[in-house]
């Protein structure tokens, strides 16, 4: 196998959560995993692991922030658990590659929607599922707030023109 680089080295830390417990454990045992160049090894040794460990956490947090923009109702149902959850979400799972934060926020809703059905909103999940889709079009039946009445039925519809953008519509029905 090619050996990596410290920086390539150190991404991997951040992002994988098992990682880095192995590597508060043994560091050397971990360079040695993941084919660190030795000549990095000096640099490696001199990394802290509560350190790397607080890092990982602020990447982590920044992760959320994204995902509460794209899911906002959902991570406001989570309330004080949505941080303890999310955490564990995200170290047994690194940030896919390629359009990360959507899906990011996807895979997360998700894993949500296997654990706690009830705390993700349909429409987000939706919203995430087209996103992440090739679809052309989607539509779906969804419960919609309306203010002073719990829910009301609706159409959320979803439209992909040409390329990667598309929108989305809602219908109310009924009053």
């Amino acid at each position: 196998m090619t050996e990596i680089d410290f920086i390539t080295a150190f991404g991997r830390l951040l992002r994988d959560g098992n990682l880095r417990d192995r590597f508060a454990a043994n560091p050397q045992a971990v360079a040695e995993e993941i084919h660190l160049r030795r000549a990095d090894w000096p640099a490696w040794g001199q990394l802290i692991p509560a350190d790397v460990e607080f890092q990982a956490v602020v990447l982590l947090r920044k992760r959320l922030d994204l995902i509460k923009f794209l899911a906002p109702e959902t991570c406001r149902r989570m309330g004080e658990k949505l941080w303890s959850v999310f955490h564990d979400y995200a170290r047994a799972s690194r940030p896919p590659d390629g359009s990360a934060k959507i899906s990011d926020a996807f895979l997360f809703c998700r894993h949500l929607n296997a654990q706690n059905p009830e705390a993700v909103v349909a429409s987000e999940r939706n919203r995430l599922d087209f996103a992440v889709s090739k679809k052309r079009m989607a539509l779906h039946r969804v419960q919609m707030p309306t203010g002073k009445r719990k829910a009301s039925c609706g159409l959320q519809l979803f439209l992909r023109g040409r390329g990667e953008r598309w929108r989305e519509f809602f219908f109310y029905l009924g009053l």
